[in-house]
């Protein structure tokens, strides 16, 4: 594809929801923009672009993803700078996509600074420019629509709000559809004037719908029992903030509109929430029902719906997610709620449990927020600062010193206007003054420090399997964005160094299979060799990212060198990790029927994502906040 003329709208086989939504908010501009979230080659970026033939009002500016912040917002025009020495605004992509489309594909890999200026520009509806010592506004209306793959990384909860509409592009699966697909895409590439031409009234008929929908919007009133409505699924969904309201009811008006409607029903409320409520619904916190009280006289709250009112359950987006449950898991929560607590096995027969190699896939999202350190090295991870001459140039800055690369396009603009009073015989005159260096990005892989829980107790109802499989998907995570691993386990009397820090994932998987469980558990042993771990680290490299994952319990029941307060130690040496710095995460094993929630308090102290292991096997996504740096 990609010949000039775009592959038709309507030409495209299935993907009905990503195709309405594109509509939505082709018609409707404040329902917010949309985010379409798939695996590669399932159509996104073509349906995006075949929007332009139904866009009446200038189509689709592209942004490039490895467009830099003078791209995207504006910056000094060099030549009115150097022909009269004034310096005055060149216009950036913001200002072209005012009142038109703006799209961004690989959205998730694009720099957190661009996309934050970007996404609040179009809030205010103004891209504010203060930079190199000018200052200039303009109007910047645009629609946002983006795409990206979750395979790739995914967008926080805060950026995922930001968009209107969410939905996901899925593959598909009938096979008399994919043989459709692929004669479609044969004919238009043999031909893309005639495929386009075979299609043009159906995208003609299209673009007079919303034509027609754009007009009926402006007339329709919306009454207060839709906007209860629309407040109700907000409330159930649990959303953060009242942008989803909003949202809401102005993709209802969009839905109504397209229907040929001037009035909304609950059905355009009940489809909008399909697109408004997957990114933002978040799950409640069940309350503990009140002490002394019986249940058959409680009555069922005055706002809690019956099961035949609640709203269809939205397709979850590619971010961080609660626990699920299905009647598996029930079934085997209420037989082992009528078994007595297990005892922690304290004996010293080891057993060693297989990995359970059909444990869920995990998406491990650990790109850690960017710091003032400059590294070195390879990966596929996080984004860093580097001093290295490779990497994505991003922005310029005034050295103290040397500049050792040499940022070209912003010398010239910082010379540009004092070129009239300095002479001599060149076409321009540079100063050192002048001079910019390159601040250069680049991904490199993080440092992932595993603390396992061997003890006896793990080895109770097939847990440590559970576990191994648990950090067996991890590890398969960790290869794929190369990136370090080392090993710490902890069992009987003390804590080892299984593996030290490698980048050998054959080694940490052989490790983690011979594994055996047994004994007591000394978790402040393990926490005290992870901190001491993580200061070597440090010392070899000051600016390395390292995150330790504790897998435990949390029955803690010896102390530092056979102390009798193991949980007190724990917290302790917790407390000092936290301190540390250190980005943490903590998965809780902890499954009998009376839990004591010391890996929770340990967690607490660390400044650590808190997970159960429950929650990684329902979910594919573990999301890595950075919480002390």
């Amino acid at each position: 594809m990609g010949k000039g003329t775009a592959f038709p709208f309507a030409a495209v086989v299935g993907q009905p929801d990503v195709k309405e939504a594109l509509l939505i908010v082709l018609t409707n501009p404040r329902a917010g923009g949309v985010l379409i979230a798939g695996e590669s080659g399932v159509a996104k970026s073509v349906l995006v672009r075949a929007m332009a033939e139904l866009a009446a009002d200038g189509g689709i500016v592209e942004l490039p993803l490895n467009a830099t912040e003078d791209m995207v917002f504006g910056h000094i025009d060099l030549e009115q700078a150097i022909t009269s020495g004034k310096k005055a605004f060149s216009p950036g992509i913001l200002a072209r996509a005012d009142g038109r489309l703006l799209y961004v594909d690989e959205i998730n890999l694009l720099r957190r600074e661009v996309m934050n200026g970007i996404l609040d520009a179009a809030d205010r509806g103004v891209n504010l420019v203060e930079r190199e010592g000018i200052s200039f506004r303009h109007e910047s209306r645009f629609t946002m629509v983006g795409t990206m793959n979750p395979a790739e990384g995914v967008l926080a909860p805060a950026t995922l709000d930001r968009f209107g509409l969410f939905v996901m592009a899925g593959r598909e699966t009938n096979a008399e559809a994919r043989a459709e697909i692929m004669r479609r895409v044969l004919a238009y590439d043999r031909d893309p004037l005639a495929f386009a031409a075979l299609w043009r009234e159906d995208t003609r008929q299209l673009a007079e719908r919303v034509e027609q929908a754009r007009v009926l919007i402006e007339k329709t009133v919306v009454d207060a029992a839709m906007m209860q409505l629309a407040a109700q699924y907000c409330s159930q969904a649990n959303c953060a903030g009242h942008r989803a309201e909003l949202y809401l009811l102005e993709t209802a008006k969009a839905i109504a509109g397209l229907a040929g409607r001037d009035y909304l029903l609950p059905t355009d409320i009940e489809r909008a929430a399909c697109f408004v409520l997957p990114h933002r619904t978040r799950q409640m916190q069940q309350q503990p029902p009140p002490e002394h009280s019986d249940p058959g006289d409680s009555p069922n709250p005055p706002d809690q719906p019956d099961s035949d009112d609640q709203p269809p359950p939205p397709q979850n987006p590619p971010t961080e997610s609660e626990p699920g449950n299905d009647d598996a898991d029930d079934e085997k929560t209420r037989d082992d709620s009528q078994k007595p607590p297990q005892p922690d096995q304290t004996d010293d027969q080891d057993r060693t449990a297989e990995i359970d190699r059909n444990f869920s896939p995990i998406n491990l999202d650990a790109s850690l927020p960017q710091d003032r350190f400059v590294r070195r090295g390879s990966g596929k991870r996080s984004l860093t600062r580097t001093d290295l001459k490779q990497g994505r140039y991003v922005r310029s800055f005034l050295p103290s010193g040397d500049v050792t690369d040499l940022a070209f396009d912003a010398t010239l603009r910082a010379a540009a206007p004092y070129q009239s009073l300095r002479g001599g015989d060149c076409a321009i005159n540079i100063l050192k003054s002048d001079l910019r260096q390159k601040v250069r990005e680049k991904r490199i892989g993080n440092t992932f420090l595993f603390v396992v829980d061997a003890s006896g107790s793990m080895g109770a109802r097939e847990r440590m399997r559970a576990v191994k499989g648990a950090i067996f998907s991890l590890l398969q995570d960790a290869y794929q964005k190369r990136d370090q691993v080392g090993m710490i386990a902890f069992r009987r009397n003390s804590a080892e160094v299984l593996l030290p820090v490698t980048r050998s994932i054959d080694l940490a998987r052989k490790c983690l299979q011979q594994l055996p469980t047994g004994g007591k558990t000394p978790l402040a042993e393990g926490l005290d060799s992870a901190l001491g771990q993580i200061r070597t680290l440090r010392q070899k490299d000051k600016a390395v990212q390292s995150v330790l994952m504790l897998v435990t319990d949390g029955r803690a029941n010896i102390g530092l060198d056979g102390g009798d307060d193991g949980v007190a130690d724990a917290l302790r040496i917790a407390g000092k990790i936290g301190e540390s710095g250190v980005t943490c995460v903590v998965i809780d094993t902890e499954t009998d029927f009376i839990k004591l929630g010391v890996a929770r308090d340990i967690a607490a102290r660390m400044g650590a994502a808190y997970y159960t292991l429950q929650e990684l096997s329902d979910h594919t996504i573990l999301r890595i906040a950075k919480n002390a740096v």
